[in-house]
């Protein structure tokens, strides 16, 4: 399998800069000052996404090829999964933001001259866009790399290009403890059945669930970090009171449409987890999470954390009030349409 690791700076959307969405927050000096080019990563042009990364810090800034396919000497490589990853702008561990499959990779930059819409931003990947995966932030928490202290071989350390090959265009031993994370990155990107964002009702709730969490207009980067602090919050209590209950609890945010799977007695059922600084009264709902409450509402649970208490930039302790609903079932009357969508042809 041809398989390349490309590190950008962290976005919501990479459609170009927007209010609330300026520039890659990281992914290296050049994004402190200017717009990096990874920020049109995601955008639409006639059913194609054209992405960008840096591969090193020395120019020509080539992507090697011979470390995607042992031997290759043409200029381009077809039929790359090309997973992005970026630093989580809460623990600044590497995570991945969303892949690309069957991406045709080019050794060289590419010009954008022919390409609306990207503001000279140049390319150097491209894929078209069904194959393509951008993850909403709550679902950005596959980690890149193992977790060995002390251990920097075979992580990808401060390269931006990660490849499965080594530097004699060898394949590397998977089932080392060093390697051994790769193989579960790529049947994770394989396996993933959880939310995308894919269209501009996809990103309106993208906008709505970072305002809920809103951290004083602090910008971007700041309301992002509430908006994960929150949510973990939210999830640590979560895990902690089935526990107590004698459940067996398994994380499964990162690849499914829900939160938690917890099983007791050979029964499992489905928790959707939400954290909010709010009284709970009202919680916002994604087009997946209604429509599987829908369809297993009696194997699922809502459980809310309300009214939880920021200290700057850190979650009170023992903050928030919990609030369960089991089995939960969405009701239409109680939905509220917040936003529409409106074709002008």
């Amino acid at each position: 399998m041809k398989i390349l690791l490309a590190r950008v700076g962290f976005m919501k959307f990479y459609q170009g800069p927007k209010p609330g969405d300026e520039k890659p927050i990281g992914g290296g000096s050049y994004n402190t000052e200017e717009v990096g080019h990874e920020a049109y990563n995601f955008l639409n042009i006639s059913g194609i996404l054209y992405g960008y990364f840096q591969p090193h810090m020395k120019p020509p800034y080539e992507i090697n090829l011979k470390r995607i396919e042992q031997g290759f000497i043409d200029d381009k490589i077809d039929d790359v999964l090309v997973i992005w990853f970026a630093t989580n702008p809460i623990d600044r561990g590497q995570v991945v933001i969303g892949w690309y499959k069957n991406a045709t990779v080019f050794k060289s930059i590419q010009s954008p001259n022919d390409l609306p819409f990207r503001e000279n931003c140049n390319y150097n990947i491209k894929a078209r866009v069904e194959n393509c995966v951008l993850l909403p932030i709550s679902k950005r928490k596959f980690p890149v790399g193992h977790d060995m202290k002390g251990e920097k071989k075979g992580n990808p350390g401060q390269a931006n290009a990660f490849y499965a090959l080594d530097d004699k265009g060898r394949a590397k031993d998977l089932t080392i403890p060093n390697n051994a994370w790769l193989t579960k990155l790529i049947e994770y990107v394989n396996d993933y059945d959880g939310a995308k964002i894919s269209s501009r009702e996809d990103e309106i709730q993208e906008d709505m669930l970072t305002a809920v969490h809103s951290s004083g207009g602090q910008g971007f980067q700041s309301d992002v970090e509430t908006r994960l602090l929150i949510e973990a919050h939210a999830m640590d209590i979560c895990k902690q009171y089935y526990f107590n209950k004698k459940y067996d609890v398994e994380d499964v945010s990162a690849n499914r449409p829900y939160d938690l799977r917890i099983t007791k007695n050979g029964l499992s059922r489905f928790i959707e987890v939400k954290g909010t600084q709010t009284t709970g009264d009202t919680i916002i709902l994604t087009k997946n999470e209604v429509e599987l409450s829908q369809t297993q509402g009696d194997r699922m649970a809502l459980f809310i954390v309300h009214s939880i208490v920021m200290n700057k930039k850190t979650v009170k302790k023992r903050s928030g009030v919990v609030s369960i609903i089991d089995p939960w079932h969405v009701m239409d009357n109680r939905l509220t349409p917040i936003s529409f969508t409106y074709k002008l042809n």
